[in-house]
């Protein structure tokens, strides 16, 4: 039997379960109103191919309206509609794999049902285990708890408590989850009471952080750079804010959804955005450490007994970089000094004195961090004299 059969929908459709997660959905999504298939991004209507509201054909098709409205402050356009609000590419996608032949009611119940299964949470939910089903489901719809998307979710609680209303149970390992005090109020904060605070992380806007998933999906190398803690907040912020410019200016997006949009409908965009972070890749590296991390991986030849110098890769890559100015130096100076005119020794020595002062300014730095270091090891940091 094909993945794609539309009778599995009509059946899943049928479970109690099912149809109270996609009541949870609608209320998390703003379309649990009578009218709530009708709705569009931004609050309008969908009138159908005729352009009159409340005709037969108000569901003839997905809407394919592009709507702008500020959210937040930055303006945001998007093409969902229905009681689901489905993307145009992602309805699209539904009707090629399912042959739904118009948006009606019943049809956006069933992509709904599609959806969940795509992302194998179909099975959680007719079982009733509702929160894997939620954290399965959250990167389909922004509104659920958990969603990486910057939008303004309801918490577990609510959504448990919409499921119940239309008659959802759960399975028997979940009956012990009841809503609890930690559903109502931020772990972190409670966790703050009995915990030594730890320096915050600066938190990475909303929109970047909602795209950034599906451009790590697209060149998964991306994933290196970014990881956890307040010491690579800072770091992790920057790469992403390279990441997202780069991209939205390959391909012309005024914003972040937008940019989300065309790299998933469009292949031909997506590759030409992984080229184009590939070319910042320069960038992000020295965002992600450059000079820093060489000097802090470096400077462990200079702690006590560690081994020897010459057994350091920077060691032999400093000497290749002087050998050759050294050999034009003493060329210039002794071996054929008539060779060179005025101007061409100014611009030898310039040039290996320069690189005389990058060379020494790296080991400089090496020995600095590493002397600190062992300061900090030692508690020997000094104070600052008064």
């Amino acid at each position: 039997m094909s993945n794609y059969d539309p009778i599995a929908l009509i059946e899943a459709l049928d479970n109690p379960n099912v149809r109270a997660f996609l009541r949870m959905l609608r209320h998390g999504e703003g379309t649990a109103g009578e009218d709530g298939y009708l709705v569009m991004f931004g609050g309008g209507h969908l009138v159908g191919l005729d352009g009159q509201p409340g005709t037969a054909d108000d569901f003839a098709d997905h809407p394919r309206q592009a709507i702008t409205r500020k959210l937040g402050g930055s303006p945001i356009t998007s093409t969902a509609a229905g009681a689901y609000q489905f993307l145009m590419r992602t309805w699209d996608g539904l009707v090629k794999q399912y042959g739904f032949a118009d948006f009606s009611p019943k049809n956006q119940d069933l992509g709904a049902v599609a959806l969940i299964k795509g992302r194998k949470a179909l099975d959680d939910v007719i079982a009733g285990r509702f929160e894997d089903a939620v954290r399965k489901c959250n990167r389909e719809w922004a509104s659920l708890p958990g969603s990486p998307y910057g939008q303004p979710v309801v918490t577990m609680a609510r959504a448990r408590q919409e499921y119940e209303a239309h008659g959802g149970t759960y399975a028997p390992a979940e009956l012990d989850a009841a809503p609890s005090l930690a559903d109502f109020i931020n772990p972190a904060a409670l966790a703050a009471d009995t915990i030594t605070p730890q320096p915050k992380e600066q938190p990475m806007a909303p929109f970047i952080a909602a795209v950034l998933p599906s451009l790590i999906d697209l060149v998964p190398k991306l994933g290196k750079l970014f990881s956890s803690g307040s010491d690579t907040s800072e770091r992790n912020i920057k790469a992403a804010e390279i990441v997202v410019a780069a991209a939205k200016e390959a391909i012309g997006a005024r914003n972040e959804q937008e940019l989300l949009e065309i790299i998933q409908a469009d292949p031909a965009a997506a590759a030409t955005v992984r080229g184009a972070i590939e070319s910042q890749w320069f960038k992000l590296e020295e965002v992600g450490g450059g000079i820093a991390a060489a000097r802090e991986a470096n400077a462990v030849y200079l702690q006590p007994n560690a081994p020897g110098f010459w057994l350091n890769p920077a060691f032999w890559v400093s000497l290749a970089f002087l050998v050759m100015p050294v050999m034009i130096l003493v060329d210039m100076l002794f071996a054929h000094p008539d060779s060179y005119d005025s101007s061409l020794r100014t611009q030898i020595i310039t040039a290996v004195l320069a690189l005389l002062g990058m060379v020494g300014a790296y080991w400089l730095g090496t020995s600095f961090s590493s002397q600190r270091k062992t300061e900090l090891q030692s508690g020997g940091a000094k104070l600052p004299i008064a």
